[in-house]
C-alpha cells in the first residue's frame, strides 16, 4: 500500500509552501484564485481531494458530512428547508452541520473558512458573498447555491415571476389599484429578485408602486414598517415574506385599518403560520421542502461524481396561495400621489428603467445611488429582450406611461426611435464629448437617420471561436476565408459525418444577417428617415444567400437555435467552429466547463481577402430616454445613462464575459496582457481588431419586429439540407416592402 499524500507533497509539486497548500484547500479566498485552482489540481491529481479512492463514483466522501449556511434560522423558509435537507441527507447516509451568518457577509466568509477541511460539499442558502468569492469555494469543495443563481453554477432557485404576477392581476381583477412592497435586507439576491418581479407585474398593470426599503424579515420588522407605509397608505401590500406580513397585518389593525377590508396584504414563503393567521395569509408557496430535497439530490451527486460537467440550474415553479387577506372586492379609497419611495427625502427624482435582467447590473446600479443620492433608480425586469421590447412598445402603440429609460438592442432602435417614443439627444456639445469616449461601430449604432438616440453599452463585434484540439485531430486549419471554411468543412464531414465544421443561430435573424454585412453587401439602405431602398434581389445579396444554403445542404454548417438565453443547445464537440458575437464567448465558457483550454478566439474568416477582413455585430445593447420626459426627470436619466455606461467606476463593476462599448476598454485589456482563464489566451486582441473591422457602410431597418417576424415565418425554415432558402429572398422583400409602406414609410 503506497504512502499516503501529504500537504507537504503538493506543496513541493506546487512549488509553493505548506501553509499555502494548507491555506487554499480549507480556507478560500486567502490565496489567488489561480493559485487556489492550480493547488486543487495538484492535489486530486496526487489522490489528497478523491472524494471516492476506487474510481467507481459510489464510494462514500472522506468525511460523510455537508455543511448548510444560512443567513438565519429564525426565518421559517429556511429553518423548513435545512431540517428537509438534513432528512434527505441522512437517508443517504450523510450528516449536515448547520451554521447561522446573521445575514451577515464577514460571518458567511468566516463559516466557510471553518467548515471546508471538515465537509465534502457546501450548500449556501440565499447567500450574501460575493460571486467572486463563490466561485473561490467552488475551487475548493463542490456547492450548490439556493436561492440565488450565478451563471455556470449549481443552483435551486424558485422561479416565482409567474405567481406574483398570478397574484397581482388578482389584485388588479379585484379593484386594487396600488402596491406597496415591504423589502427585505439590501444583501438579499432573494429581495432583489422578488421587488423587481412586483414592479415589473405592477407596470403590465398599471398599478401605482411604492417600496418600503430595508425592513427585518420579522414580525418586529413589519411591525415597524407601518409608519412609512402609512405616510402614503396603498390598497394592497406584499411583505418579503410571512414573518414580515403578519407583523404588518398586527400593527396596521393598531392603527384602525382593517385587513382586508381597508389594505389586503400578501407574503412570501407559505410558512406554516400563515394558514393559521386571521384572516389566513395569501402568500407565494416558494417550496421550501421541494427546494431542499433537489438541492441535497444534485450535491449529492456533484460529491460522489466529480466530472466537471455543465451543471444544469434547477428551477421550480412557485404558485400563489389565496386566501382571506386579499379583499375580493376593494373599492380604493386610498389618496394616491406620484411615485415616492419612502424614506426619501422630497427633492429625489425616481428614474425608472426597463431592462431584459438586472441580475449582473444591480452592483453598478447601487453605485450610481450611492454616488448620486438625489437619483433612484427603479428597475423593471423584462426577463427576455424580446419580451422587453414587446411590453415597452405595447405601451407606446397604445399611447400608455413608458418607463423613463430603456435599455435594448441596438437592432430595435431603429424602430422606436422612428417611432418618436425615444428623446433625441443629439446636441452638437454632447456628440462633441461622447464620441470620443465609445467605440465608433457601437456610437454609430446609436444613431438612427444622422439624429443620436442613446449611449451604447457594449461592443458585440463578430469573431471565430474554434476547437484547436479538434482542428488538429481532423488535419485542419483555422480557416481564414469562407471558402477555406466551406473546403475544410465538406473534408471533416467525409472523415466524421457525426461533426460539422459551424453553425447557423436561427434563434432569430440577427446571425443570418451578419454574413450579409461581412460580405459587404446591402439588402436595403435608409436613405433618410422616411425612405427605404430594398436590393434583397440584386447579384451579390443572392450569392451570399446561396452560399450559406450550400454550405447546410453539403453539411458544413447545421441551422439550429444556437443557445436558449442560458447555455449552448448543442451537444459539445458536436461543431468545430462558432462564428459569433464575442459575448459567446461567456456562453460557451457557462455550458462547456470541461473544454476549458480547447476553444480559442481568431478573427473570422473574410468573405474575399483576409488582409482587409470585415466584421459585423451581432446583439449589443443601447439605453435610450422615453421622449416627453420633464426636463428635470430627463436631466435625471442622462445623468445616469452616461454613467452607468462609460464611468470608469461602473466599467470596472461589469461582470467578467462582457466587453464594455466605452473607447479603449478592450485595448486596454490588451495593453495589460489579460489571459482568459477559459481560453487560455489573451482574447481582448483579436476582439481589439474585430471591432477595427467592423462594417460600418450598414442600417438597420426601423421596424426590427416584423423583419424578425417574416424570417422567422419564411426563410427559416428553408434553412434545411435540400432548403430552397436563397429563392426566397424577392418574397421576402415583398412581405417588407408591404408592411414599410402600410407603416407610412416611402419603398423604392
Amino acid at each position: 500500500m503506497g504512502r499516503k499524500t501529504t500537504i507537504y507533497d503538493i506543496a513541493r509539486e506546487a512549488g509553493v509552501s505548506p501553509s499555502t497548500v494548507s491555506r487554499a484547500l480549507s480556507q478560500p479566498g486567502r490565496i489567488s484564485a489561480k493559485t487556489e485552482f492550480r493547488i486543487r489540481r495538484i492535489a486530486e491529481r496526487l489522490g489528497y481531494l478523491t472524494p471516492d479512492p476506487d474510481g467507481s463514483g459510489e464510494g462514500m466522501p472522506a468525511t460523510g458530512m455537508i455543511a448548510a449556511i444560512v443567513p438565519t434560522l429564525t426565518n421559517s423558509l429556511y429553518a423548513t428547508t435545512v431540517n428537509a435537507m438534513q432528512r434527505r441527507l441522512e437517508s443517504k447516509g450523510y450528516g449536515l452541520i448547520t451554521l447561522d451568518t446573521d445575514g451577515r457577509p464577514a460571518i458567511e466568509r468566516k463559516a466557510m473558512s471553518y467548515v471546508m477541511r471538515n465537509v465534502d460539499g457546501v450548500a449556501l442558502l440565499s447567500s450574501r458573498l460575493s460571486e467572486p468569492d463563490i466561485r473561490r469555494i467552488m475551487l475548493v469543495k463542490p456547492i450548490i447555491l439556493l436561492n440565488r443563481s450565478v451563471p455556470g453554477l449549481a443552483s435551486v432557485t424558485i422561479d416565482a415571476a409567474h405567481a406574483i404576477d398570478d397574484a397581482v392581476h388578482r389584485l388588479k381583477e379585484t379593484g386594487h389599484s396600488s402596491i406597496t412592497y415591504l423589502a427585505g435586507p439590501a444583501s438579499s439576491w432573494s429581495n432583489e429578485y422578488r421587488r423587481r418581479f412586483i414592479r415589473a407585474a405592477a407596470f403590465r398593470y398599471d398599478m401605482t408602486y411604492r417600496v418600503v426599503r430595508e425592513c427585518a424579515p420579522s414580525i418586529a420588522g413589519g411591525a415597524k414598517a407601518v409608519d412609512q407605509y402609512l405616510i402614503r397608505p396603498t390598497d394592497a401590500v406584499f411583505a418579503f415574506n410571512d414573518d414580515l406580513a403578519a407583523g404588518f397585518i398586527a400593527a396596521v389593525r393598531r392603527n384602525g385599518l382593517r385587513v382586508p377590508e381597508d389594505v389586503s396584504v400578501i407574503g412570501f414563503d407559505n410558512a406554516e403560520m400563515s394558514s393559521m393567521l386571521s384572516p389566513t395569509l395569501a402568500t407565494i408557496d416558494m417550496r421550501g421542502e421541494d427546494m431542499a430535497v433537489a438541492a441535497s439530490d444534485a450535491l449529492m451527486d456533484a460529491v460522489r461524481n466529480p466530472t466537471g460537467v455543465r451543471p444544469e440550474p434547477i428551477a421550480l415553479e412557485a404558485t400563489f396561495v389565496p386566501r382571506d387577506s386579499v379583499n375580493p372586492h376593494k373599492r380604493s379609497t386610498m389618496k394616491l400621489g406620484p411615485y415616492a419611495e419612502i424614506k426619501r427625502s422630497s427633492d429625489t427624482i425616481v428614474v425608472t428603467v426597463l431592462s431584459n435582467a438586472f441580475n449582473e447590473t444591480m452592483p453598478r446600479i447601487n453605485e450610481f445611488m450611492r454616488t448620486h443620492p438625489r437619483i433612484v433608480i427603479d428597475p423593471i425586469e423584462g426577463r427576455t429582450q424580446e419580451n422587453t421590447l414587446a411590453l415597452y412598445w405595447e405601451r407606446v402603440i397604445n399611447h400608455r406611461s413608458v418607463p423613463d429609460v430603456i435599455n435594448v438592442e441596438r437592432t430595435a432602435l431603429p424602430q422606436l426611435a422612428a417611432s418618436g417614443a425615444l428623446q433625441d439627444l443629439t446636441d452638437e456639445r454632447l456628440e462633441r464629448e461622447l464620441a470620443p469616449l465609445v467605440d465608433r461601430a457601437s456610437w454609430q449604432s446609436a444613431h438612427y437617420a444622422g439624429k443620436l438616440y442613446g449611449i451604447p453599452g457594449d461592443q458585440s463585434q463578430t469573431v471565430m471561436f474554434y476547437r484547436a484540439d479538434l482542428l488538429e485531430r481532423y488535419r485542419l486549419e483555422v480557416p481564414r476565408t469562407w471558402d477555406e471554411f466551406y473546403e475544410e468543412g465538406v473534408a471533416l464531414r467525409s472523415r466524421n459525418p457525426r461533426r460539422t465544421m459551424g453553425l447557423l443561430d436561427l434563434g432569430n435573424v440577427q446571425h443570418y444577417l451578419s454574413f450579409f454585412r461581412a460580405a459587404g453587401v446591402r439588402p436595403w439602405t435608409m436613405e433618410d428617415d422616411s425612405t427605404i431602398a430594398f436590393h434583397m434581389t440584386d447579384e451579390m445579396v443572392v450569392s451570399v444567400a446561396r452560399f450559406l444554403q450550400q454550405c447546410i445542404d453539403d453539411g458544413v454548417l447545421n441551422a439550429e437555435p444556437m443557445w436558449d438565453n442560458r447555455y449552448m443547445q448543442p451537444r459539445s464537440g458536436s461543431y468545430l467552429t462558432v462564428t459569433h458575437a464575442n459575448w459567446v464567448g461567456k456562453i460557451l465558457a457557462a455550458s462547456y466547463p470541461q473544454d476549458k483550454g480547447l476553444w480559442k478566439v481568431a478573427l473570422p474568416p473574410a468573405f474575399v481577402d483576409p488582409a482587409t477582413v470585415q466584421t459585423s455585430e451581432i446583439g449589443g445593447s443601447t439605453m435610450a430616454i422615453s421622449a416627453g420626459l420633464p426636463e428635470i426627470r430627463r436631466r435625471a436619466a442622462l445623468t445616469f445613462i452616461r454613467w452607468f455606461q462609460l464611468d470608469p467606476a461602473s466599467v470596472e463593476l461589469r461582470a467578467p464575459g462582457g466587453v464594455s462599448a466605452a473607447a479603449g476598454y478592450v485595448e486596454d485589456l490588451t495593453r495589460r496582457g489579460t489571459t482568459d482563464p477559459y481560453f487560455d489566451q489573451p482574447i481582448y486582441d483579436v476582439y481589439a481588431k474585430s471591432a477595427a473591422h467592423v462594417n460600418r457602410d450598414w442600417d438597420n431597418l426601423p421596424f426590427y419586429s416584423q423583419l424578425d417576424a417574416e424570417f422567422v415565418r419564411l426563410i427559416a425554415p428553408a434553412l434545411r439540407p435540400g432548403g430552397d432558402s436563397a429563392s426566397l429572398l424577392p418574397e421576402w422583400e415583398r412581405r417588407l416592402k408591404l408592411y414599410a409602406t402600410s407603416q407610412g414609410f416611402t419603398v423604392r
